[in-house]
């Protein structure tokens, strides 16, 4: 199968990653930091090297601060929810997520929070004067996604981390679509608070996700057993501790340890050959009759996203794994917001994402796809 739905999860796994996963569950089956035992021991050094290994990663403010979680979702959930407060104001955007949407829909349904979301430019993108100009005197957070999964345009968060360091106000990033395609800087892009997964950018296992933090915390979410201070019937909320309660994602966190490591050593190759793949999709579908492209050509994070006149998304999808062996992501793809303001939210888009494990002969066959799928008559 030609494997281009890396947006969703990447479908390559380095070995040494699936060698770490395979290691833990043979042997290290034991509760990190629930025992005195030596199996329970060796698993709570890897939890440990492995929050070092994500804060250093990311240039975060304290691998104390460096929280696991069941996925980006749970990350986002941690951040949004434990850190809203009665009466505030949050500033979005219409280019986001599910997993930013739903939490602040949910709260504002509730009448908890009031949310605004900004709308993008035509260049898909989030200006930061608009940013400045949605703030009032009751803004608490900004919460925006780096990389969008729909349009694959980057926002600039660095600007945006200044604006809100200066009027101090909290700043959560969704990492999903940017960790491991782009370079992240905590402390430089002045982000307070940072969500992403193990299984798309990093090639690491399904399963585990992080959110980095610094002095400002959230509030636990979860409540339950933690390995410490177990005298007492309140969730303690000292760092991780009280954020990660029940038993952690041990075979999950040694892998991440071994993508990171892996990352680190292969990216500035893989990096150039993602962009070169993405790139020829972009080009290619243009010169395709009756084939619209409508992300932007923004290709660190290897996605594009398509439509073709007169074919529902889930049908052209639908063919190209079963008449081309080509494995693509089709419909809204949790967002929404986004597809309602390209005006796709009736048919939804296409889209191939590349990783620098593809071929230049399966980018061909895939546009090939692609072309005699425009031919058809429905």
């Amino acid at each position: 199968m030609i494997y281009l739905d890396n947006a969703a999860t990447t479908g390559y796994k380095p070995p040494q990653v699936i060698q770490a996963v395979a290691e833990a569950l043979a042997h290290s089956s034991a509760n990190p930091g629930r025992s005195g035992h030596k199996l329970s021991t060796q698993a709570m050094m890897t939890v440990m090297k492995t929050r070092q290994a994500v804060c250093d990663f990311v240039n975060g403010y304290s691998p104390d601060k460096v929280v696991f979680s069941l996925n980006c979702t749970s990350a986002l959930n941690l951040a949004i929810i434990g850190s809203a407060t009665k009466g505030c104001h949050v500033i979005t955007s219409l280019s986001e997520h599910n997993s930013i949407l739903r939490p602040l829909v949910e709260l504002q349904k509730r009448n908890f929070i009031d949310v605004t979301f900004l709308v993008p430019d035509k260049e898909n993108k989030i200006s930061p004067t608009d940013v400045k100009n949605a703030i009032r005197k009751n803004t608490t957070m900004i919460v925006l996604g780096h990389i969008s999964n729909v349009t694959a345009c980057k926002q600039n968060i660095e600007a945006i981390g200044k604006i809100a360091k200066l009027h101090d106000i909290l700043f959560i990033v969704d990492g999903a679509q940017s960790v491991g395609y782009t370079p992240i800087d905590m402390q430089k892009q002045n982000i307070d608070m940072l969500a992403f997964p193990a299984h798309k950018g990093l090639h690491g296992p399904m399963g585990l996700g992080c959110l980095c933090f610094g002095d400002k915390m959230p509030r636990p979410i979860v409540f339950g057993g933690t390995g410490t201070d177990s005298h007492m019937p309140l969730q303690p909320t000292t760092t991780p501790e009280g954020f990660e309660s029940g038993t952690q994602n041990l075979p999950a966190i040694a892998g991440l340890f071994e993508a990171i490591n892996w990352h680190n050593e292969t990216n500035c190759i893989d990096s150039q050959k993602r962009q070169i793949f993405a790139k020829m999709i972009f080009d290619g579908l243009q010169t395709i009759k009756g084939v619209s492209v409508l992300s932007s050509p923004c290709f660190e994070s290897g996605i594009v996203s398509f439509a073709i006149d007169n074919v529902n998304s889930l049908v052209a999808s639908d063919l190209l794994d079963e008449k081309f062996d080509v494995a693509t992501r089709a419909g809204l793809h949790c967002a929404p917001l986004v597809h309602k303001h390209l005006g796709t939210d009736k048919v939804g888009l296409v889209r191939a994402s590349v990783s620098a494990q593809n071929t230049r002969q399966e980018i061909f066959d895939f546009l090939n796809g692609v072309e005699q799928i425009s031919k058809m008559k429905f």
